[in-house]
């Protein structure tokens, strides 16, 4: 990588303005996974709450300690795949979806993130959408409302899968 690759990543990861979302009576975001010099930016523009979709595999410890050294609070929401392979994961997508909401409840602005794609989160918070009780034409116009990338790049499968993630998760 280039100094000029690394100094224009730096400058795409940290936000102007942030597109939040009101959800209960907290907020919530989709964003690019955060580097070094974002996090006190993020505190800044109203964040309180980091929650991280991506395995340890792809640092989410990193994150966790640059969130937690910068003030803010820390989620971690391990899934690899938009599709859960067996009954566990969902069991942990479900109680995933259970604290965002409580998180949410509790006045939380949420910069919900996985990495450059957001195709992780996008399916996340679709669901949590329709965990809330969002009718689904009304999620996927909150996905469109953090830009095309959020919401064009999912397949329908994936949507379904989604909705479905969101309203088979106990209210807890």
């Amino acid at each position: 990588m280039t100094k000029n690759e690394f100094a224009n990543g730096i400058e795409d990861n940290v936000p102007q303005a942030i597109a939040w979302f009101s959800l209960k009576a907290g907020k919530i975001c989709l964003g690019k996974k955060p580097i070094a010099n974002a996090y006190d930016k993020l505190k800044m523009l109203g964040v309180t709450h980091i929650a991280t979709v991506q395995t340890g595999e792809e640092n989410a410890p990193e994150v966790r300690d640059a969130a937690l050294n910068s003030g803010l609070e820390w989620l971690w929401v391990p899934y690899s795949h938009p599709s859960s392979p067996s009954l566990t994961d969902d069991v942990y997508l479900h109680q995933y979806l259970n604290e965002l909401s409580k998180m949410l409840s509790e006045c939380a602005n949420i910069y919900l993130h996985c990495d450059g794609s957001q195709h992780r989160c996008s399916l996340l918070f679709y669901a949590l959408c329709h965990y809330l009780g969002i009718p689904s034409n009304s999620a996927y116009n909150a996905l469109h409302s953090f830009g095309r990338n959020a919401a064009n790049g999912l397949s329908r499968a994936e949507l379904t899968w989604a909705a479905k993630l969101g309203h088979a998760a106990p209210k807890l």
